[in-house]
């Protein structure tokens, strides 16, 4: 597992529906860019990522969960991965804590 910051740190991953737990908010979002391949295609759907908010508010261990088009997957992860979060907290202290993000392609 990754290590995030100085010295040790507890790097158990939580849920947010464990008791105590509080869910990590978005506090600045980059919408991801199409592909030109995908605009061509006019591919539109969504893209569903796994991954962790650890306490320095960033999106780690990032995975596809489900897949729209292999540019589109890898736009959305670079999008999250500029991402930044309020740390989820559990008792009061920050954690890490497992997320599923949804990220939607639409043609404009």
């Amino acid at each position: 597992m990754q290590t995030v910051g100085a010295g040790p740190q507890n790097q158990t991953v939580h849920k947010v529906s464990e008791k105590g737990v509080t869910a990590p908010k978005v506090l600045h979002k980059i919408e991801p860019a199409y592909t030109k391949q995908a605009k061509d295609a006019k591919i539109e759907g969504t893209v569903v990522l796994n991954v962790e908010v650890h306490p320095d508010g960033r999106a780690h261990n990032m995975r596809v969960e489900r897949s729209l088009d292999p540019g589109l997957d890898q736009k959305a992860l670079e999008s999250v991965e500029q991402w930044r979060f309020s740390p989820a907290k559990k008792n009061g202290e920050p954690v890490a804590v497992a997320a599923t993000i949804e990220i939607n392609f639409r043609l404009r």
